[in-house]
């Protein structure tokens, strides 16, 4: 989602024309205003002008010392417009005009069950702050911060242990290099390149550490081609083999937009984890695949190669005659993990209709969905925290609804309704109240 940034060079700007002002003002008159006060008063004392004259000569100079002062303080204003507009704005360094801060706030109450079993409420907060400066032509680097533990599935926070302070960690640090409009390059910890319309694979708080490179081909006024590609380390062992955990991406697409009304986005691709069977059990994992013993460690059965697909069919202004649905769309994602026959499904299909964005204010938009992720579908490393405890082997569905209270403010809630495919688990009910705030 886009959000709104603010640039230093604006701040920088008004702040050297403050300054300037001000010098202005405190300097410019004062002095010779008062050197000729006296002098008058020094005059009318000995009689060589009277009091009227003296008091119409002290009323003259003193318009004439506020026009100057208002002429010298619009010459700096213009000045240093002139200057910021042109680039030339000498007290500035460059890399501070080329640099902008963006960010969002998220305020929650959360209340979850499994079917009385087991109950929680809570609130919770999310604060995100990013860094984009320019380098070089075309070069860019982003650094980002955000709170939360060290959770690669969730930048939430909850409110405990008496007010405590509070963790902030590295959410992003990469460069972004875009040698041509179609291509960008990007190296380090950054966001999930891969094309997903759902978090039934990918939980959106996920940022990948590797390499990636993206590419969007416009072939005609109506289609573009695309590519997402990558390769991102998982785990280091630590002892100089070549048993590292790492996954590689290759996932090709289109674009499609036959008229203004009307746009198709479809990617398909293959995404191989590396090394992961017969290691052990990842640190942040949910333990719902499929594990056996090896010694004294716990290790993955299988393989984890997934063929996955991802698409959304979106209409503008769908029923003219209805404007308060100024979109509706239809979405789906499958994955299947080829390596393996014992639960190797997910897939998720749902729809989605008001705004397409909630930006301003009165804006709205629905979104509803209906999902199964079978226990091997894809490592449990990986899938929406927030539907099952980010298990796999899940099944259910998701409502929510945005409602814009001002410009760049809006209101959401959200229900998950989630089972376990098999087993004793009882389902669950979240129910997730958020005010999100963007800057």
């Amino acid at each position: 989602m886009r959000q709104r940034k603010f640039s230093l060079t604006t701040f920088a700007a008004c702040l050297a024309g403050l300054t300037a002002v001000i010098f202005v003002l405190s300097t410019c008159t004062p002095t010779l205003a008062g050197e000729v006060d006296i002098l008058v008063r020094k005059l009318v004392e000995k009689g060589i002008l009277n009091k009227d004259e003296g008091d119409k000569i002290l009323q003259e100079t003193k318009q004439e010392a506020a026009k100057e002062k208002e002429q010298a303080v619009k010459e700096v204003k213009a000045a240093v417009a002139r200057e910021a507009k042109e680039g030339k704005f000498g007290i500035v360094p460059d890399w501070v005009r080329k640099t902008r801060f963006y960010g969002d706030f998220r305020l929650r109450y959360e209340y979850g069950d499994v079917m009385d079993s087991r109950s929680q409420s809570r609130g919770r907060f999310r604060v995100r702050l990013n860094l984009e400066t320019e380098i070089a032509k075309n070069l860019k680097f982003i650094f980002g911060i955000a709170s939360g533990a060290n959770d690669p599935r969730s930048s939430d926070q909850s409110f405990n242990n008496d007010s405590d302070k509070k963790q902030i960690n590295i959410n992003y640090a990469y460069v972004d290099y875009a040698p041509y409009k179609w291509l960008n390059l990007q190296g380090g910890k950054m966001p999930n390149p891969i094309y997903t319309v759902s978090q039934l694979v990918w939980d959106e708080d996920i940022n990948p550490e590797g390499v990636a490179a993206q590419i969007k081909y416009p072939v005609n006024p109506c289609i573009d081609l695309l590519m997402n590609a990558g390769a991102f380390q998982l785990n280091d062992n630590k002892n100089n083999t070549p048993e590292d955990a790492w996954m590689w991406a290759i996932q090709p697409g289109v674009m499609w937009k036959p008229n203004e009304k009307t746009q198709l986005k479809v990617a398909a691709g293959f995404t191989a984890f590396e090394n992961f069977q017969n290691n052990p059990q990842q640190k942040y994992s949910s333990g719902t695949n499929t594990y056996v013993k090896d010694g004294t460690n716990t290790v993955y059965r299988y393989k984890y190669n997934l063929v996955n697909m991802a698409g959304e069919l979106g209409f503008r202004n769908p029923i003219p005659a209805f404007t308060p649905v100024r979109y509706a769309g239809l979405f789906a994602e499958y994955t299947n993990n080829v390596s393996t026959s014992n639960g190797k499904s997910g897939y998720l299909t749902g729809l989605t209709f008001g705004d397409e964005k909630v930006v301003e204010k009165c804006q709205w938009n629905f979104r509803g969905s209906w999902r199964r992720l079978e226990k091997n579908a894809a490592p449990d490393i990986l899938p929406d925290s927030n539907f099952y405890f980010g298990y796999t082997g899940v099944t259910g569905y998701t409502a929510q609804f945005r409602y814009g209270l001002l410009k760049n403010v809006n209101f959401t809630t959200t229900y998950f309704r989630a089972f376990q495919i098999s087993g004793p688990g009882k389902p669950e009910n979240l129910f997730q109240t958020d005010m999100n705030f963007k800057f």
